[in-house]
């Protein structure tokens, strides 16, 4: 290898480190200041902290609802990513491998849906839950999150679905295979990387969503965590800066977990309906 190539890796190599640093270090900051006291965070907010207190985070499960929020938040999450799931790995496959001449048309009308901005149907979603008795309750939270979710999982599994050969099902209907067992014991299995692919990228969205849980609900039986952190915001703008740092890395907890086990399957589940085979 050249000089120059090697200079070039090099540079690479390192810009590829100073990228990483500077996307980790606020979470570092954060989760190192969960154990400062207010007075050091005032103080010496970029140093080390002088002792490790965990009195920030026994304080957050002892004088808020935090254990409440993160029910109601998985509650929502996982009842969306089921429906989610569901719902898009079989509209997915009748668009692709059972033959219609409204396919094209009807994944069209799907994916039109990831264009449609979230902001601007929140008024007619609230005039319509209020219409039927569904504010503030887990109904509000979930279809939302659902319907906007759909259509990009939908085209994820249909990426993936092109690839599947069409033999394969041939074969599995002449041994006797009735449409539904084709799909949940030949092609559900198939489908590994790109359900949990589906399912990662929309529990990051879902497990963070501010916007359909502040605007649909205010009774505190139903807030989910990204609306409960404001409760450690007190009168005048008042911040217990221990506590907020203390429950925000509680909140993001589950989503570095989810990244760093299924990463690779994401990547995985990604190629998959990039590359054929």
């Amino acid at each position: 290898m050249s000089k120059k190539k090697k200079l070039s890796y090099s540079l690479l190599y390192y810009l590829v480190i100073a990228i990483l640093l500077i996307q980790i270090y606020p979470v570092v900051w954060l989760m190192l200041s969960s154990f400062k006291s207010s007075i050091e965070l005032t103080t010496q907010p970029f140093a080390m902290p002088s002792s490790w207190s965990f009195e920030n985070y026994a304080s957050v499960f002892r004088e808020s609802s935090l254990l409440l929020y993160i029910k109601n938040t998985a509650i929502v999450t996982f009842t969306c990513l089921a429906l989610i799931v569901f719902l898009s790995a079989t509209a997915g496959f009748a668009l692709v491998k059972m033959i219609n001449r409204l396919n094209s048309k009807l994944l069209l009308f799907f994916t039109i849906g990831i264009m449609i901005p979230i902001q601007v149907t929140l008024i007619p979603l609230f005039i319509m839950y209020k219409d039927y008795g569904l504010l503030n309750s887990y109904a509000a939270l979930i279809l939302p999150q659902v319907g906007f979710a759909l259509p990009l999982s939908i085209l994820i599994f249909t990426s993936f679905y092109r690839y599947v050969p069409g033999e394969l099902l041939e074969a599995a209907v002449i041994d006797g295979c009735n449409i539904f067992q084709v799909f949940f014991r030949i092609v559900s299995p198939l489908t590994v990387n790109t359900t949990i692919t589906v399912a990662s990228i929309n529990f990051i969205f879902i497990w963070n969503d501010f916007v359909f849980s502040n605007t649909f609900t205010n009774d505190k039986a139903y807030k989910t965590i990204a609306v409960g952190l404001q409760e450690f915001i007190g009168a005048f703008g008042a911040t217990d800066w221990g506590q907020t740092f203390a429950a925000i890395s509680i909140s993001i907890i589950p989503i570095i977990v989810t990244y760093l086990f299924l990463n690779k399957y994401v990547m995985a589940g990604v190629s998959d309906g990039a590359v054929k085979g």
